[in-house]
């Protein structure tokens, strides 16, 4: 199994650590903020300040890890796996969000390094639930996921907890979403093909296409229709719309008082302080439609937690993301996967181990199916 590693300690990051140690797997962390280390180190873990975004970090994290679980900020995220592919690290196990995963496939081949990539909510699950489903029918003609990370009870206008990267959160706004659509590879844009709708027994809500598919493109190749939406509620867009026509999401940047600050990193840097810091709701929908043996079929997958339904001291966003970013560096130690890149649906084999993972802990999904004849 060898030594476990993980790399950033931020929201995802704790939690995946904390998960690991309750499966007896209590991994060694580094991080580039002493904050973070301190905070590592109070609760328990081995924790070292190094920025591995530095190629001589990246060389001593292989020297002591034999797995390394990294849950990074998206700005250094592909840098630092690059950095560590380069040092030959047998296993990585990552959740940050790279514009691209398929960009490392011939890299991590050449290097006989296993990588794991999208190992989170979704893209993760979400994967894993639209493989299974597709799997089980002769034909599978469209599969539609649903997700959002909103507070359990709208306050703000934003309707959002800060229970990830905000950074990050905004890129999702100006990032086109890779799609499929009628059999053609289309790009849609969040804003501006944004849809309102409603989803039986959870609520109405704006969705927004984003590019959470992925790997997805390429595994269910046959498929003709695949979108990913992110769930807002209503009024989320026309909020985005203004502080967009204001400039507040501008990257470039401007010299106030004889600083150089960019409007979104100001915004940003505000948001992390004013947003809420719980009571958030996560919703994953996932729906696939297609035939078997003549007949029409939809599967669904329906997820819907809170932190008071869970019970939990953080965010409901990043306790699951961290919670399923655990169950695939555990699968990693016991040595799932191959030399090469490892898309998440790839282990929808053992999706049911990954769903009594969850329950352990309280998080249920359900699963509905419509047979027509």
């Amino acid at each position: 199994m060898g030594t476990i590693c993980l790399l950033g300690f931020g929201r995802i990051g704790e939690m995946t650590a904390q998960f690991l140690r309750e499966s007896g797997l209590a991994p060694i962390v580094f991080d580039a903020s002493g904050e973070r280390v301190r905070r590592a180190e109070r609760l328990g873990f081995e924790a070292h300040l190094a920025d591995v975004s530095e190629s001589s970090a990246a060389e001593r994290v292989a020297a002591e890890c034999d797995i390394v679980a990294t849950a990074l900020p998206s700005n250094v995220a592909e840098k630092v796996l690059l950095n560590l592919i380069s040092a030959s690290i047998p296993v990585i196990v990552d959740v940050s969000y790279l514009r691209d995963p398929l960009l490392f496939k011939e890299k991590v081949v050449e290097a006989r390094v296993k990588l794991f990539v999208d190992t989170g909510l979704a893209p993760g699950l979400s994967n894993m639930l639209a493989a299974r489903a597709c799997e089980q029918m002769d034909k599978c003609n469209s599969a539609e996921i649903y997700v959002g990370g909103i507070e359990e009870k709208q306050t703000t206008p934003l309707g959002l907890v800060a229970s990830w990267s905000i950074s990050d959160l905004f890129e999702e706004y100006t990032r086109k979403a890779r799609a499929r659509l009628l059999g053609q590879n289309v790009l849609l844009d969040p804003i501006n093909d944004m849809k309102r709708l409603t989803l039986p027994g959870l609520g109405e809500f704006e969705a927004l296409p984003t590019d959470g598919l992925r790997t997805l493109l390429l595994t269910l190749r046959d498929v003709d229709n695949l979108v990913e939406y992110t769930l807002r509620y209503i009024g989320h867009v026309a909020v985005i719309k203004m502080l967009r026509e204001m400039g507040l999401l501008d990257t470039r940047s401007y010299v106030v008082g004889g600083c150089a600050v960019s409007p979104r990193d100001f915004f940003v840097k505000m948001l992390e302080e004013r947003l809420p810091k719980r009571n958030d709701r996560v919703i994953l929908y996932v729906r696939t439609q297609g035939t078997k043996s003549d007949k029409y079929v939809t599967i669904e997958y329906i997820l819907d937690e809170n932190q008071k339904q869970l019970g939990i001291e953080k965010p409901v966003l990043a306790y699951l993301t961290g919670l399923v970013h655990a169950w695939f560096v555990i699968q990693a130690s016991r040595g799932a996967g191959h030399i090469g890149l490892n898309a998440p649906e790839e282990l929808a084999e053992n999706l049911n181990d990954l769903l009594r993972f969850l329950e352990a802990r309280n998080v249920l999904l359900q699963r509905r199916q419509c047979v027509i004849q």
